[in-house]
């Protein structure tokens, strides 16, 4: 619903997706208000967690699919999705504003999978997955995660095309292209590696709208 069309829905679809639409967007404008407007559609906590995660998941899914260029190999009733490649990304408001909210509680199976991505030394160095989530971090305005990173910081013009990569796929994934992971490839980072960078960049995007929609549950 990010063309706006969140009117032509029920009420309570139409608050969900308004929730979805800022949390993908603008994951740092989600306030108390936003709670209100779903908890007056008779959403409670629970819900507004497993819409938050839904929401999160398809951050990390969508990123995944525009880095690598993942297209529909099967039939489908529903129509291709083509998106704006044109159309600018939401301003970041300066860091001052940037929220801060507690990370969100993970499963152990979220908790295992978050240990490999980001602390995994193969095929990515440790500390370059540091310096790919930090750039997703801030890209998201994650106060809390981005200044438990804000140690990492580029080094070198490999390390400053790793960091331009997460911020383009955290901020404008819709255009990406294959140019984009090329430049990996020429600065000598192996295919596998390449894989582990875009999770690591689609994981901490949905980690930071999961803690963003959390904080409406809390406190």
């Amino acid at each position: 619903m990010l063309g706006g069309e969140d009117d032509q829905l029920p009420p309570r679809s139409a608050a969900l997706a308004r929730f979805a639409t800022a949390l993908t967007a603008a994951p740092w404008s989600i306030t108390p208000e936003f709670g209100a407007e779903l908890a007056a559609q008779g959403l409670g906590a629970e819900a507004v967690q497993a819409a938050t995660g839904v929401t999160a998941m398809f951050n990390y899914l969508t990123r995944v699919a525009d880095a690598t260029g993942i297209e529909f190999d099967y039939r489908s009733p529903l129509p291709e999705f083509q998106p704006d490649r044109g159309r600018e990304p939401v301003p970041r408001p300066d860091r001052a504003a940037w929220p801060v909210v507690a990370s969100a509680e993970m499963t152990h199976a979220w908790q295992q999978w978050h240990g490999y991505v980001f602390d995994s030394d193969t095929p990515l160095a440790r500390r370059e997955r540091r310096l790919l989530a930090a750039a997703a971090a801030q890209e998201c305005c994650d106060r809390a995660r981005a200044d438990e990173l804000a140690g990492y910081t580029p080094h070198d013009d490999r390390e400053l095309l790793l960091v331009a990569f997460a911020r383009k796929l955290s901020r404008e994934p819709w255009r990406m292209v294959p140019a984009d992971l090329q430049a990996l490839r020429d600065a000598r980072y192996p295919e596998p590696a390449l894989l582990h960078a875009i999770s690591v960049v689609a994981l901490q995007n949905a980690e930071s709208r999961l803690a963003m929609g959390h904080a409406l549950t809390i406190g």
